[in-house]
């Protein structure tokens, strides 16, 4: 039996085989775990009785006490401790069976040490995240009976607070609803901006008369329903006349403490908070938001506009460019391309030739970008039209074409006319047989 550094991640591996023993418990200290090797079950759960391991790893088939008997133990009295099935590949069913039992894995043997690393490596996570989900459980149990407490306390304080309304800090009020009386804590008034002791909420200062007339039909539906038991508390809001003649929002929050056997509402209490800063603060907050909804129209509908003008412009660009590039090429055609012709109909030498088709093919390079949107338009042309386009584009005239193609002069007039409406230049001055030797 060999015992490692405690430091370390504990492990306790049990096998019955020495050599894979020792060989499965070099390779593992090499990783950096602190292995203990035993021989068989009874070692390991001697082990077991004496620490706790953070992790074991067992042999299924092991002479008295086996696999199964270790992990039975480890379950039983260290569940948070991960457990390896090592088996044959005879023992697959075996090993299945003690994944059912709670075993974590299981490797076939034999098996590389990197392979048991990755798993001794997952197994350790899952049993940290097992800790931790206890750990949140036991914090969680331990928040509820705090909050349990709290609220028994807080149960307690409401009774005191009940009996002690003259020591709140903020407003008060209890109504006895069998005598019709009602008492206003000191705090009401001064509230509103009254001193201490200077009048009491009778005639002039009233609730009845302090309350605003917009908000008197909302309060008494409000409490009608809390005293009839349809609303568990009584809580609304609803404006005080001050002192000074405006007027403060409150927030009336209350219940019934005491019914008859009939249900009947006997006793009435509750408190006021003074809300008119938060009512001041939501009704800038908004305005504000108004204002920058306001401001967001206004920038869309000029980023629309700009966006019509841009459209606009970057259409016109694109008209200029196509008109630029028909342009480019009708000039080569006609101040260019006849030049190269005479050229080669002169007595050149041979590098002179080379270097005419050098530039000849220099030039169609040039202008090949000029040439492409207008070599898709004569995909549009019928066979008819094609023939008849070929035709123009050697100078043929319209009574030569009738007599080649038979047809009539009036019928190739309107082929051309048709293929100059393809090419977009029914409204150009540009010479059909230019535009369509661009192609050649």
């Amino acid at each position: 039996m060999d015992h490692d550094d405690v430091n370390a991640v504990s492990i306790l591996f049990a096998d019955d085989e020495m050599l894979i023993r020792k060989s499965f418990t070099r390779e593992l200290r090499a990783e950096g775990f602190a292995v203990t090797a035993v021989a068989d079950g009874n070692e390991a759960i001697a082990e077991l009785e004496k620490r706790q391991y953070d992790l074991v790893i067992t042999d299924l088939m092991m002479p008295d006490v086996d696999g199964f008997g270790v992990l039975k133990y480890v379950k039983q009295h260290t569940p948070f401790t991960g457990v390896i099935i090592l088996t044959g590949y005879g023992d697959i069913r075996a090993a299945i069976d003690a994944l059912r039992l709670g075993a974590d894995d299981f490797t076939l043997k034999p098996c590389e040490v990197e392979e048991l690393v990755f798993r001794i490596r997952r197994c350790l996570e899952k049993q940290s995240l097992l800790q931790m989900l206890a750990a949140k459980n036991r914090q969680l149990e331990e928040e509820i009976r705090r909050r349990r407490g709290v609220e028994e306390e807080l149960r307690e304080s409401e009774a005191r607070f009940r009996l002690a309304l003259d020591a709140a800090s903020n407003g008060v009020w209890d109504r006895n609803l069998v005598t019709g009386e009602t008492y206003h804590g000191a705090n009401w008034l001064t509230s509103l901006g009254y001193d201490a002791g200077e009048a009491e909420m009778t005639g002039e200062l009233s609730f009845d008369n302090l309350l605003h007339p917009d908000d008197r039909d909302n309060v008494l539906a409000r409490r009608q329903a809390h005293l009839t038991g349809e609303t568990e508390r009584y809580e609304v809001e609803y404006r005080l006349r001050n002192k000074a003649g405006g007027w403060q929002w409150m927030l009336s929050r209350g219940q019934v403490v005491a019914r008859d056997e009939q249900g009947r509402a006997l006793r009435f209490i509750g408190t006021i908070t003074d809300i008119t800063r938060l009512k001041e603060a939501k009704a800038e907050l908004r305005r504000i938001k108004a204002e920058l909804e306001q401001r967001v129209e206004e920038r869309t509908a000029e980023l629309s506009e700009s966006n019509v003008a841009l459209t606009v412009l970057l259409k016109k660009r694109e008209e200029d460019r196509e008109k630029l590039a028909e342009q480019v090429l009708s000039n080569v055609t006609k101040l260019v391309e006849p030049f190269f012709d005479r050229l080669c109909e002169c007595r050149l030498t041979e590098q002179q030739k080379t270097l005419v088709e050098i530039l000849r093919t220099n030039v169609k390079e040039l202008t090949s970008p000029f040439a492409s949107n207008f070599s898709t338009k004569l995909i549009r042309l019928t066979p008819v039209e094609i023939q008849v386009a070929n035709m123009v584009k050697q100078g043929k005239r319209s009574k030569e074409i009738a007599e080649i193609l038979r047809l009539s002069p009036g019928t190739v007039n309107v082929h051309r006319k048709n293929i100059r409406k393809k090419l977009e230049i029914s409204h150009q001055k540009t010479n059909l047989q230019t535009m369509l030797s661009i192609e050649s």
